[in-house]
């Protein structure tokens, strides 16, 4: 397991939490979405694009921050 600086550290707690408020944020537009029959489409994009980006996050997170080993039977 690779050891990350204090700076990588706190950028790393910082996207995860950024991920989970996407999240929950996500929920919470459908949520509402479904209690109010007005602008429901805008609050179904909006939870869309929420979590869209809280699943590209997850894959930014997953590529630059955890250790991935060199197979040299794909080369």
């Amino acid at each position: 397991m690779r050891i990350l600086t204090s700076k990588c550290n706190a950028a790393y707690k910082g996207l995860n939490a950024l991920e989970v408020i996407l999240q929950v944020a996500s929920v919470a537009f459908i949520g509402v979405a479904a209690a109010s029959k007005q602008n429901a489409n805008t609050m179904v994009a909006v939870a869309l694009v929420c979590f869209a980006g809280s699943r590209c996050l997850a894959h930014f997170i997953f590529k630059n921050f955890h250790y991935h080993d060199y197979s040299h039977a794909f080369r």
